[in-house]
């Protein structure tokens, strides 16, 4: 195995892992919040969030070009005072596999959320307790199912992901370059054997994610 493919699984793995805890506590935060937002507010909310599940990962990338790129206002900023470039950059490979994978996260603890016996929440409110702890000491603990599962799907998909993440990060060996870009690469350029290395690598990961899933959720599948 050549060091561009060592180099593009680490990228992947090193993205998907930071992109997953950012992705975790954003969701939760929403969560926790959406719990005490008026309907109205509830709707808006869940329609900036789940948007990415419905439209076209270039679409995503596109909208962080325009947003954080360096004719823009943030970018200008960054760039200007705080000499930070965020395209074509680590980061922005992060960026983009957030919010894409922000959905699944916060739909699978949201769900899990569903499936909790009220009487527990109300019996916590009687003994005096704060809604934060309601949240954190019985909500969180009884969604653990439903936590490891969008831990694992936002995994999944950040490893998967090209389309948003090309636009933003661009294809660059040993920097932004992840398993999906040097497979596409090594296809541009003929390269059979690379090319199948990849997809035997991808492959491994992603059947060792399917099992662990299906274990998790073995009692509803």
């Amino acid at each position: 195995m050549n060091s561009i493919i060592i180099d593009s699984a680490i990228t992947s793995i090193k993205v998907s892992v930071i992109s997953v805890l950012i992705t975790f506590f954003i969701a939760i935060i929403f969560i926790y919040f959406n719990s005490y937002k008026k309907n109205k507010q509830k709707n808006i909310m869940n329609i900036l969030i789940l948007l990415p599940m419905f439209i076209p990962p270039s679409a995503i990338g596109y909208i962080i070009l325009i947003t954080l790129g360096k004719n823009s206002f943030i970018g200008f900023i960054l760039e200007k005072y705080f000499n930070i470039r965020i395209i074509f950059t680590i980061q922005a490979c992060i960026i983009s596999s957030v919010i894409v994978t922000l959905p699944l996260m916060y739909q699978s603890i949201k769900t899990a959320t569903f499936t909790i016996n009220k009487d527990i929440i109300n019996a916590g409110k009687l003994d005096g307790a704060s809604d934060f702890e309601i949240f954190t000491k019985i909500v969180l603990p009884l969604c653990k199912k439903g936590i490891y599962s969008g831990i694992l799907l936002s995994f999944a998909r950040s490893l998967g992901e090209f389309g948003a993440t090309i636009l933003v990060a661009g294809n660059i060996p040993g920097k932004t370059q992840t398993l999906p870009m040097a497979m596409y690469n090594a296809i541009e350029a003929n390269q059979t054997e690379n090319t199948i290395i990849i997809l035997f690598v991808i492959l491994s990961i992603s059947i060792f994610l399917i099992i662990i899933y299906h274990n998790l959720n073995k009692d509803r599948i």
